[in-house]
Parts: C-alpha cells; structure tokens; sequence
C-alpha cells in the first residue's frame, strides 16, 4: 500500500482576492525565470488524490485528467489540488501563482480520498504519462515497501525522456535512511524539505537517496472549493523542483528548440543548487537547496 506523504494542513481559506506568490516559490527563484519562460508547452503529470478540475487557478492549465481508482478526477482529499497549485497555478491577478503559471498539467488520480493507493494504479498512472508525452511527473507519495515492476515501469518512463521527480518522504530521521519508494529508486530525484530559514524539517525522511531540498513549510497553494491552504511536508517541496523543470524544458524549447533529457534535466537541477549543510552531499539537503537565483541567466547550459 502506497500513501501520499502525510502532511500538516495548518489553515485553510475561503478566497485569496489579491494574488500571492508563496516564499517557497520566490526561494526557489522563479519569478526571475518568468521574464523568460512561464512553462507553456511543457506537460507535467501529477500522480496523487486528483484535482480540483473548477478551480480558477487550475482549470485553464488542466490539459487532461484521468482516475484509476474512481469514476471522477476531481479530488475529494485536497492533497492532489495542493501540490498542483504549486507547481501551475496561473498567474492571473488573484490566489496564488505556480512555478510554472503556464504549464500544461496531466492529472492521473491513483489515491483515494484518504490518500490511500495500490502499486497497480500507479502504474496505470505512469503508462498514461508515457502515451500522453508529458515531460516531467511530480509524485508526492512514498511507501516503505517496493512493488515487483516499479523500476521497469520508471525505467520506461525515462527512456520516454520523462523527469521523474518524487517526495523523500516524511518519516523524520529517527534511523539513518528514512526516504520511501520510488524516491528510493535511481530513476528518481527525492526532495527533501527546508523551513523559512532554510532549515532541514523534523518531519522529512533523510538517506543516502537524498537529492534536492526546497521549502516544504507553510506552504500556500490551491485547495478544493476555490479556497487556499497552507500545508506542510515533503509533499509541498517536491513540486517546487517539479515545477523548476518545467521552466528548464521552456527553456530548453525556448533556446535550442527541443526538450532536455532527464539526465540533462538532472544536472541543471544540481547546478542551481546552493550547497547547506555539510560541505558537499548530505543525507538531509541532498546537493543543497535549489534556486535560479544561483546562476546569471546566460548561463543556462
């Protein structure tokens, strides 16, 4: 059994009339990326509870959504609408803006309203995304067991030049590797989760999978109903990185027409990073936290 990686909604609101861009969003730099690229073009799949399919900051970048495990998308839990706010909610004038306001997303809902998911549905999930080109899947979930396939059907992802990026997880560090599958697998970037202050959370799993961190704290995004919350886990950093890719693959379209690899993808995902910590690698920040802000724009490579 597969879970979404448990969160802490602290506050949910009604409306958002003047528009916010989130401290997490603006630590990782993204309105400097949006004098270029907003991620039009870009296909992100969302693997998760669903979505809110009439939120008006997500139904214009709702490209497809399908369920495998109801007879409807639309989300009845709130995580899968969240993680989708961060990672495109549009820049329109009210509620909150995305990484990536113009990105196209897929929606595969493969967890129940409790949050709750089988192996197969995820599965299902990934072989959609494969024959709907997307570029990049945010998978905010973990589990501490493997299913017999899952790396074949990531593998094949990948050879389909999908980015595939994943929650490390939010098991804390009371043993020395805590991050969950699939973040667990080499075909994926595990994001670990940093507060305000750029300080590695209590709540996020740490290991030697440990890639990226981006802020997973008090994070506003879109909810179910038109309304807003503020959440907090590694499920809320994970689609800040999501969401970074986005803008790269704009970029890569926008510069050298073509999209980048995962493996290009990968490395300019470690390029903007700002190294906390220990010097180097570490099992709580992964290669550090990311930021656009770290590199000039010319020297996108």
């Amino acid at each position: 059994m597969h879970k979404i990686s448990d969160y802490t909604i602290i506050q949910v609101k009604a409306t958002q009339p003047k528009e916010i861009i989130d401290y997490g969003i603006r630590m990782a730099g993204a309105p400097l990326e949006w004098r270029e690229v907003t991620g039009r073009g870009v296909r992100v799949g969302i693997i998760d509870t669903g979505i809110d399919l009439i939120h008006r900051d997500l139904s214009a970048n709702i490209a497809d959504a399908v369920s495998f495990v109801s007879d409807s998308p639309q989300d009845d839990n709130g995580h899968g609408t969240h993680v989708a706010g961060i990672i495109g909610a549009r820049k329109n004038g009210f509620g909150v803006v995305g990484m990536a306001p113009e990105c196209s997303l897929y929606i595969a809902k493969a967890f129940d309203k409790h949050g709750n998911g089988e192996f197969s549905a995820i599965k299902k999930s990934l072989e959609w995304m494969i024959r709907k080109r997307v570029q990049i899947v945010n998978m905010s979930f973990s589990s501490e067991e493997s299913s017999e396939g899952y790396e074949e059907i990531l593998q094949a992802a990948i050879n389909h030049g999908i980015t595939l990026i994943c929650a490390a997880g939010n098991e804390g560090s009371k043993r020395r590797n805590t991050i969950g599958f699939p973040g667990k697998f080499p075909q994926t970037i595990a994001v670990t989760a940093v507060d305000p202050n750029r300080k590695s959370t209590a709540f996020s799993s740490v290991g030697y999978e440990s890639e990226l961190c981006a802020a997973g704290v008090d994070i506003v995004s879109t909810y179910p109903g038109n309304s807003y919350a503020k959440l907090s886990g590694t499920s809320m950093a994970t689609p800040i990185i999501s969401g970074a890719a986005a803008l790269m693959q704009a970029k890569g379209m926008y510069r050298y027409r073509r999209f980048l690899s995962p493996k290009e993808v990968r490395f300019l995902l470690h390029l903007y990073t700002e190294d906390l910590g220990g010097k180097g690698w570490d099992p709580y920040y992964g290669y550090g936290l990311f930021s656009f802000g770290r590199l000039n724009q010319s020297d996108f490579v």
